[in-house]
């Protein structure tokens, strides 16, 4: 009798097998079919891709449909689709680097709260490609942001709300020719930097110039704390740091796993001797430039 019953069983848990790995390799091979635009910073993964530039994440889920009755639904294969995309979503936001080596799934490992939350984000990915075969499968791309309810859940808490700071004595103008700085570029395309959702810059002395202690948090989490481009002709700039941004280069990588940028003494000290430097770092108005 036992026998006979597990022999009943096995066709059944072989078709379920198959079923759940179609679904499983098509959707983590799905990025050699993405689009992947020209602009911006990329960064691949097997499950999709992360554009550093404008904080949107993509990943794809496919599923060819099986044999069995319910599977003839299109309402379920687009289920099983999305749900293989969101999957994939979490697994990309989890490889993401906080700082250094701490990447966001070791942070979640540790607080079941914090992937719950990621979880529940990634539920509200938009639907932004739908496709079908002739074998009736069904291809889909979600994307979702890293800005928002995400990085509220990732980013230290270190990074607290500033509140605005008034300038006593504004830089004077010298007959209209002084005007004050907009923003803050940082040219790290010669230093191998990779993106992080928390990047510090510090001077070669090791004095802070740009970190928690300068970013409002609120800011921090709808707009990130830095924009990452690969291209300075590209149109995020001059919308992100404004029309007069100072702009220094990064001498080498340091601090824990290189997640800081280490810039000159000099570069330094000009840039603490802006005073509107408050305004718009406690803004985000920074880019780093990076080699992809």
């Amino acid at each position: 009798m036992a026998g006979t019953m597990l022999k009943s069983w096995v066709p059944r848990l072989l078709l379920f097998v198959l079923c759940f790995f179609s679904t499983i390799v098509a959707a983590d091979n799905q990025n050699m079919g993405m689009e992947i635009p020209q602009n911006g910073c990329i960064e691949m993964f097997p499950q999709g891709y992360v554009n550093w530039t404008t904080g949107k994440v993509y990943a794809g889920g496919k599923v060819v449909p099986s044999d069995r009755k319910k599977a003839d639904s299109p309402n379920f294969i687009l289920s099983a689709a999305r749900s293989a995309a969101r999957r994939n979503l979490i697994e990309i936001l989890k490889q993401l680097n906080i700082y250094g080596n701490f990447s966001v799934g070791t942070l979640a490992a540790s607080d079941d709260h914090i992937l719950a939350g990621i979880e529940k984000n990634v539920m509200d990915a938009k639907l932004v490609k739908q496709s079908y075969t002739s074998n009736r499968s069904i291809d889909v791309m979600l994307e979702t942001s890293i800005f928002g309810g995400f990085l509220q859940l990732v980013l230290p808490e270190e990074i607290k709300s500033i509140p605005t700071l008034q300038i006593i004595n504004p830089r004077p103008s010298s007959g209209g020719n002084t005007r004050e700085y907009t923003g803050l570029i940082i040219d790290a395309t010669a230093i191998g930097f990779e993106p992080v959702l928390y990047p510090v810059v510090v001077s070669e002395l090791g004095q802070k110039i740009y970190s928690a202690l300068f970013v409002s948090r609120e800011f921090a989490v709808q707009k990130g704390v830095c924009r990452y481009l690969c291209r300075m002709d590209s149109p995020e700039a001059l919308k992100w740091v404004g029309d007069n941004p100072i702009q220094v280069k990064a001498l080498r990588k340091g601090g824990l796993g290189d997640s800081s940028i280490v810039i000159s003494k000099s570069d330094g000290d000009k840039i603490e001797n802006i005073r509107e430097r408050h305004g718009f770092m406690k803004a985000c108005r920074v880019i780093i430039l990076v080699s992809r």
